[in-house]
């Protein structure tokens, strides 16, 4: 019996396979602030990542495994793309937020050795080399959609939400990327679309998704994701979409880049959204925020009271349709007092009266349904097949007006009856879905139209009106008591500029300037939301602290 029981303990020995080594972390970054891109240079020796530290305007550095004090590579204002097998970057120029995951900017061409870039497409939001180093696919807006083209000219695939991350793969017959349903949220899937527009999913709905990388054979995608909160965990899924879990951290990571001896470009990242109130008798800044990630929706026309909602790991709820997690919808007053939790999904809009709320489901498509702020039961407001982006409240109480995509088509303006539910299109294809405010008169509604510019959509229906002085890219956060002029800002500048448009003769001026009195990792400012007397204001910002680690042994 002792023999045997030896032989069996040599057999497990022997075939028993060893436990892998841990993975090896090297910290390549060491400043405050936030890091949006990443890559290797062909030497695989020389990393390359754009960082905002300290408050200052996004630039792009080298650094050494050996020698991680960072060089800038003098392209302030600017975002690295992408790194060819050329040693050229695709760089955005004047990058600049136009949402919480989105930046924009000029296409250029700029050689590692140094030189001026050069120009090749104005307002790109992603961009990726192909493995050869010759062709670009990127992404930008066309018609009100997002677009994703490879090469450059030639559309693949078209969204009413929005595309991140494309990545083209080894063999340059395949582009990977971030499938998200719904504009200013980082839910959705990973996708794959081929060279004549064939795409398909290869993975189910995650909570957050941000981040991919092509495994150097081309067997497998690597990206990072969550279904439980914004602390992501790095996947690997395979052709046939088999999952596996690579790497699990406290904290937000994200994926950037894998070299072909398999080493990871990695970030860890602390990601908040943060609140500020102010009003005109009192300059002084409040933090209103609650939790981990707040995001204001709404505020009283008295400016007495927030709606807003918690969009991270500490406001989640678990629920039970789907099994994972949603977003939880409170109102505070602005005087600083505890918020009150009202129920799940994201916070859209407080009905005049203060007694309703309209909040978004997590569902595909998401709905929109009506939560109580006293004692009640939620209902549904829509049941259909548009994928209900926002919404705003009438003045009456009565009707809503809410923006949103059916299957296969741009972004449009409703205008719904809350009691019979039925909804009519206001505008064409196209148009913002999260920008739009509606006149004190009930009037007009000021909103952006797919060719970007600045509108006045008439609720009765007829022509929409070019909106004079309005500078591309401005959105407007509300009208005036009089309905004669709008408060507008230029999302992705900080400070946030806010100035008053006189509508009728296109003058403006300024009304405040809106930053945090620390600005270290602050990405972008907004939504902004005010009161039509301008006596109340309160905004949000993104706030990302993140550092850069070399990964090796990740299997």
């Amino acid at each position: 019996m002792v023999a045997l029981a030896a032989g069996v303990y040599v057999g497990k020995l022997l075939f028993t396979k060893a436990a892998l080594p841990p993975p090896v972390y090297r910290q390549l970054t060491f400043r405050r602030g936030s890091i949006r891109s990443a890559r290797f240079a062909p030497d695989g020796q020389t990393i390359l990542y754009s960082a905002a530290w300290q408050g200052s305007p996004v630039d792009v550095f080298t650094a050494r495994p050996e020698a991680p004090e960072a060089r800038s590579m003098g392209l302030t204002r600017t975002q690295l793309a992408s790194v060819s097998s050329a040693s050229e970057m695709a760089v955005l120029l004047n990058s600049k937020a136009i949402g919480t995951w989105v930046n924009m900017g000029t296409l250029a061409r700029a050689p590692l050795v140094g030189g001026a870039p050069r120009e090749v497409l104005e307002q790109v939001q992603w961009a990726d080399w192909s493995a050869d180093g010759t062709s670009l696919a990127v992404v930008r807006d066309m018609g009100g959609r997002n677009r994703l083209e490879f090469p450059v000219g030639k559309p693949l695939y078209e969204t009413g939400g929005w595309i991140g991350h494309p990545r083209v793969s080894p063999k340059g017959d395949q582009i990977a990327f971030i499938d998200h349903p719904v504009q200013g949220d980082d839910s959705g899937s990973l996708a794959l679309v081929d060279l004549n527009g064939n795409k398909r999913s290869l993975s189910g709905e995650w909570f957050t998704i941000q981040g991919l990388a092509w495994s150097p054979d081309g067997k497998e995608i690597w990206f990072t994701a969550s279904k439980s909160g914004v602390d992501r965990t790095l996947y690997a899924v395979s052709m046939d979409g088999k999952e596996r879990m690579v790497l699990r951290l406290p904290g937000a990571v994200m994926i950037f880049d894998i070299f072909k001896d398999g080493r990871v470009l990695l970030m860890r990242a602390s990601w908040r959204r943060e609140l500020i109130g102010m009003t005109a008798d009192d300059a002084k800044q409040h933090d209103l925020s609650w939790l981990d990630y707040t995001y204001p929706a709404d505020l009283s026309a008295d400016g007495k009271t927030l709606l807003f909602d918690e969009e991270g790991g500490g406001g989640s709820l678990d629920y039970s349709k789907s099994g994972g997690l949603s977003y939880a919808v409170y109102i505070r007053k602005t005087d600083g007092a505890p918020a009150v939790l009202l129920g799940e999904g994201g916070a859209v809009a407080l009905s005049p009266d203060g007694k309703s709320v309209i909040a978004q489901t997590q569902d595909s498509p998401s709905q929109l349904k009506l939560l109580t702020t006293g004692a009640g039961e939620a209902r549904d407001l829509t049941k259909d097949n548009i994928n209900h982006s926002w919404s705003h409240w009438f003045p009456d109480g009565k009707r809503i007006l809410f923006s949103g995509n059916e299957p296969g088509k741009g972004v449009r303006l409703y205008v719904s009856d809350v009691g019979t539910g039925k909804s009519q299109a206001i505008t064409q294809e196209g148009v913002n879905g999260t920008a739009f405010v509606i006149s004190p008169d009930s009037q007009w509604v000021a909103g952006i139209g797919p060719d970007q510019k600045g509108y006045l959509y008439p609720v009765g229906g007829g022509e929409p009106r070019l909106i004079a002085g309005l500078n591309p890219g401005e959105q407007p956060i509300t009208f005036s008591s009089d309905s004669q002029s709008l408060y507008v800002y230029q999302p992705g500048e900080l400070p946030a500029l806010v100035n008053r448009l006189d509508l009728q003769s296109g003058k403006r001026s300024l009304w405040k300037q809106l930053m945090p009195s620390d600005p270290a990792g602050v990405e972008t400012i907004g939504p902004i939301l005010m009161t039509p007397d301008a006596k109340t204001c309160v905004f949000g910002y993104h706030r990302m602290l993140a550092d850069l680690y070399l990964v090796e042994g990740l299997k």
